[in-house]
């Protein structure tokens, strides 16, 4: 991966999808979009596009040291995905372009990537909209694997998270919303992340008052609710890590969420609070999320190695994690996640399969298994040469002893998404035991329910149909706290166009 790529493109509208391609088999920041200046000793990619009326005429030209080869073909109004129903040409032409430019790379490089040329970070959305068309399972397969070159492997994951996922989207209420509480503190930043947290040491004057927003902002929201006649389906605190706060910080966050959606009016079906550190949760703070009425909570380790949870900035211990877990079943919660990562920096398989062995010891009843990314915003992105990242293939053997070992212990694949920069161009998976299954993870990852988002760095997703916008919180703490009147603008706005003229129209 030391040699770059020199990419001549004319039509920019390509570069995008085109990029998506490359990046899986260069390292992105070594290809170069030009026709000028060119570094002589990377490999060239040549791609022209010719557009008459509705049809492209793509020709592709390849050097990669002394390997030369050539693609030429055209996508007309008659040629598409089987998922493509009314799609653009524009699209269609985007789409079997980066198929082609994937068959050619892998071919001329002698590498196959497990998703083949589908770069898109929801798989399992694709799946559903082929078995709303009325493909059988063996239709589905085939259409993954002979379109976008899908692994065996893939295509079979991809299609037992859809199929887990039929019954709850099924029985979705047409209505129903769902709402995302953030809190962006946490006790440090850990090394690979990128989510808007601020360590709660140094923000700690600022919690009461940012509370004070949060709850005005829900309320004011809440207002614009009623008018339109919704009902809120699932309620996820996260950040951030929420358990930062203290404990009687925590309870006047949970009862004005109580208060504002009140579950016996609204019919919430999970209440789920990212308890994601060990080292942030004690007694107290389950008991004031147990009487708050939370259903679900997740208990991040990321690893159960002592020496790799120093690297990547955590400031607990593996027992620190066991003493978290036996205390959240100890007050009563039997619906308990656990996110491990494969490919933190300096681990091997051996690492990684004590860890996965180590929590189905626990029984959870949820384990989301995450694969390392190399996050834009994160200190790991900065810092890069400083760490020993693991290599592609031990990653994909991370990943498939996780999936072996979970499901042989009863917990099935039940959502599934995909990030920019993942080791191996692999995948996140969550797993749960029957009936455990999160309606709200499902549900932005499949993108059929409106979120509205509250809080710092937010962003509330109205889904009208096939119409999908967005509304964005400002990121910064302070910002926040001088504009909340600014974010529940933007949510009107919303709430009235997007979702109350759709209602109308329908």
């Amino acid at each position: 991966m030391n040699i770059g790529l020199n990419v001549h493109l004319k039509d920019e509208r390509f570069r995008y999808h085109i990029h998506e391609i490359v990046s899986a088999f260069y390292d992105a920041e070594t290809v170069v979009y030009t026709c000028d200046d060119v570094a002589e000793e990377n490999d060239q990619l040549f791609v022209n596009i010719s557009e008459i009326e509705e049809d492209f005429k793509i020709n592709i030209e390849l050097y990669c040291g002394e390997k030369r080869v050539n693609r030429e073909f055209t996508v007309s109004q008659t040629v598409k995905f089987a998922d493509d129903t009314d799609a653009p040409a524009l699209n269609r032409a985007r789409r079997f372009l980066k198929a082609e430019l994937y068959e050619l790379f892998s071919q001329t490089l002698e590498r196959k990537i497990p998703w083949g040329s589908m770069t898109g970070i929801r798989p399992a959305k694709v799946v559903n909209k082929l078995m709303k068309l009325g493909l059988s399972e063996e239709d589905i397969l085939t259409e993954l694997k002979s379109r976008y070159s899908v692994s065996d492997s893939k295509a079979k994951l991809a299609l037992e998270v859809a199929a887990t996922q039929a019954e709850i989207l099924k029985n979705t209420a047409p209505n129903a919303i769902s709402l995302y509480i953030g809190i962006p503190f946490c006790p440090s930043r850990c090394l690979y992340c990128s989510f808007t947290s601020n360590p709660i040491g140094k923000y700690k004057k600022y919690v009461c008052e940012y509370l004070d927003a949060l709850i005005f902002e829900m309320n004011e929201t809440a207002k614009l609710l009623e008018e339109a006649d919704f009902t809120v389906e699932s309620i996820y605190i996260g950040g951030g890590t929420p358990t930062s706060l203290e404990a009687p910080d925590l309870d006047r966050l949970l009862e004005a969420v109580n208060l504002i959606w009140t579950p016996e009016k609204y019919n919430i079906k999970e209440f789920c609070v990212e308890a994601g550190r060990p080292d942030s949760i004690n007694t107290d703070k389950l008991k004031v999320m147990k009487a708050r009425g939370v259903t679900r909570i997740s208990i991040n380790p990321q690893t159960l190695s002592d020496k790799t949870l120093e690297i990547i900035g955590r400031k607990h211990s593996r027992e620190e994690f066991f003493k978290s877990f036996n205390m959240a079943r100890e007050e009563g919660f039997d619906n308990i996640n656990v996110d491990i990562i494969a490919g933190l920096p300096g681990e091997d398989c051996s690492m990684f399969e004590k860890t996965v062995d180590g929590i189905l010891k626990l029984s959870p009843e949820n384990i989301t298994v995450h694969t390392m990314s190399i996050k834009r915003a994160s200190e790991l992105k900065m810092y890069k040469g400083e760490y020993l990242l693991t290599e592609s293939q031990s990653v994909e053997k991370m990943i498939s002893y996780a999936y072996g070992n979970i499901t042989l212990n009863g917990l099935n694949p039940f959502y599934m998404y995909r990030q920019k920069n993942m080791l191996g161009n692999l995948e996140n998976v969550s797993y749960s035991k029957l009936g455990f299954e999160s309606s709200y993870n499902i549900h932005i990852m499949e993108e059929d329910q409106t979120i509205l988002a509250f809080g710092a760095g937010a962003v509330s997703k109205f889904v009208c149909g096939e119409v999908i916008e967005r509304a964005f919180n400002v990121k910064s703490v302070e910002d926040y706290l001088k504009r909340k009147e600014e974010m529940i603008d933007r949510k009107r706005i919303f709430v009235y166009n997007y979702l109350v003229k759709y209602r109308v129209r329908k």
